[in-house]
């Protein structure tokens, strides 16, 4: 049993009989503010309650700020609705093959391994303290009181909470319900708008010698670059045959945002059927790979029933040449291989020429096949890397840190793409910057200034991430409301003016979405741990 569950299984031991003494000593539970909500505990205070007055005195503001919260809110909703039906479309084939176990659910920093314990304690406080306080601010500029503030506990902390007056908020009309379950929501989005603007700013004042260098972000399982002993966050700055004495400096390849590497005087290619030794840079130093290794384009993945599975082709070998029209080229990196693809086009017959890793590689031609289509060019079905590194530079990675839609390629779509996947940065160590990769940079004030980018970095991730989870249109989520609000507007509109049958037919439509939505959530999420 991983050390994740035990903890799990040691805090609920003491979890259980704590709820079950509060849970049948309620009127004693209530002198310690202790209160059961479902298999949770609320640990109810009034802090705050007096600066939630104070601040929602100013009532035109909020009024103005509760509708450019809906606004916000129904953006978000779309998102997640968005990432919801794509993670359930891909289900299929993701159930077994990407389980990544249940700590990862669990948004407890230092426990979760994603969440660093310091950061993400105070980022995590920060989201839920401006949250809460959001709700019971907008409580206070629309007239209604707030009972208590506190924090909702069960086995982990869930989460902060402020209790508007239940009642007082039934008898609200439509505009300050709303206006209350879509603050916190939006004030998270505020909160981490800022903390992105001061990420950006961080990157910005951070510069780099190597700036164009080819650095190593990743390595392929099985691949001869990890049998070179090149360590990640290396910068490649030569290869030598290891036929020749000649030591020649390499430089980075890029095309659509792919960085490979090739000789910088442009006077010959890598030859898979040739081994190199890697010349590299780290921080102590530079120093020569342990052995030499096969360079080339290497195939990383091969699409199933393409043109490459139907030639023979395989994981793990290389491409020697690509043959057209009787016209052999030869292909050195992963750059050539895109360049020449793009020359391509369906129904083409290629000859493709791969190489076996090994101390004696031969070249194999496979049989010619057509072709497939990929946007109205050529496509073979293969990705590739180079000899099994994945390379990117130092400028790239900081444009990258910087910029949440640097990925994006001007459609709506891709904008929306790049934001995701710059959030899911943290599964590859990108907070915003790897930190064997910060060696790369000058930062300003030194530690102190990556201390700032990195606290300003988690404060931005939690706090978006929270405001779009809590967008969600299914209840106890602030959307369930968002959207059950959505929905009696809407049958007001359409003519419906009885406001119990509104609301009764508004309730069960609400109901029944927020359980089919929260299926779907617990079955992405289930797939995700199994």
């Amino acid at each position: 049993m991983s050390t994740a569950y035990v903890i799990l299984l040691i805090l609920l031991i003491i979890y259980v009989p704590i709820y079950l003494w509060v849970y049948t000593h309620k009127e004693k539970a209530e002198k310690y503010h202790l209160q059961t909500y479902g298999p949770a505990l609320m640990i109810k205070t009034h802090l705050g309650i007096k600066w939630m007055g104070r601040i929602g005195r100013f009532r035109r503001f909020w009024r103005a700020f509760g509708f450019f919260s809906k606004l916000v809110s129904a953006v978000l909703l779309f998102l997640i609705m968005y990432m919801l039906v794509v993670a359930m479309l891909a289900l299929p084939s993701a159930i077994g093959s990407r389980s990544i176990g249940i700590e990862y659910a669990l948004a407890i920093p230092g426990f979760n391994p994603i969440l660093p314990l310091s950061y993400g304690i105070a980022a995590l406080i920060v989201a839920m303290v401006v949250h809460e306080m959001a709700h019971g601010i907008q409580s206070r500029s629309n007239g209604i009181d707030v009972d208590s503030s506190g924090l909702l506990y069960g086995v982990v902390p869930l989460g902060a909470f402020v209790e508007p007056n239940e009642k007082q908020v039934e008898a609200a009309p439509r505009r300050p319900r709303m206006d209350i379950y879509t603050a916190g929501i939006t004030v998270n989005t505020v909160v981490a708008v800022i903390a992105a603007l001061a990420v950006m700013l961080s990157c910005g004042a951070a510069s780099s010698p190597y700036g164009n260098e080819a650095g190593v972000y990743s390595m392929d399982k099985d691949s001869p670059a990890l049998d070179s002993g090149v360590p990640l966050s290396a910068l490649i700055i030569g290869a030598m045959d290891e036929d020749s004495d000649a030591m020649l400096p390499v430089c980075p390849m890029s095309l659509n945002n792919v960085v490979s590497m090739g000789f910088e005087d442009g006077s010959s290619n890598f030859d898979p059927t040739h081994r190199y030794y890697l010349r590299y840079a780290i921080e102590d130093g530079e120093k020569m790979s342990d052995i030499p290794i096969q360079m080339g384009a290497y195939i990383k993945t091969v699409v199933q029933k393409s043109p490459a599975e139907k030639a023979g082709l395989k994981y793990g070998h290389f491409i020697y040449s690509i043959t057209i029209g009787g016209e052999e080229t030869l292909i050195g990196s992963p750059q050539q291989f895109s360049e020449f693809m793009g020359t391509t086009s369906p129904g083409d017959m290629a000859a493709v020429a791969t190489v076996s890793v090994g101390d004696s590689p031969e070249i194999v031609y496979h049989e010619p096949v057509a072709l497939s289509d990929s946007s109205g060019g050529g496509f073979l079905g293969v990705s590739v890397t180079m000899g099994g590194f994945t390379f990117t530079t130092p400028d790239r990675i900081m444009e990258i840190a910087s910029n949440p839609f640097a990925a994006a390629d001007g459609s709506a779509i891709s904008y929306v793409k790049s934001f995701f996947s710059y959030l899911s940065g943290p599964m590859d160590g990108m907070t915003p910057i790897n930190e064997s990769m910060r060696w790369w940079y000058d930062m300003p004030m030194g530690d102190a200034g990556w201390a700032i980018l990195s606290l300003a970095y988690w404060i931005f991730w939690i706090d978006i991430l929270l405001a779009i989870s809590n967008a969600l249109p299914a209840y106890p989520f602030d959307g369930g409301f968002i959207f059950a609000g959505g929905i009696d507007w809407l049958l007001e509109k359409s003519g419906m003016k009885d406001e119990e049958k509104r609301a009764r037919t508004g309730g069960n439509i609400a109901a029944a979405v927020s359980n089919v939505v929260l299926l779907m959530f617990l079955m992405v999420i289930i797939s995700f741990i199994i």
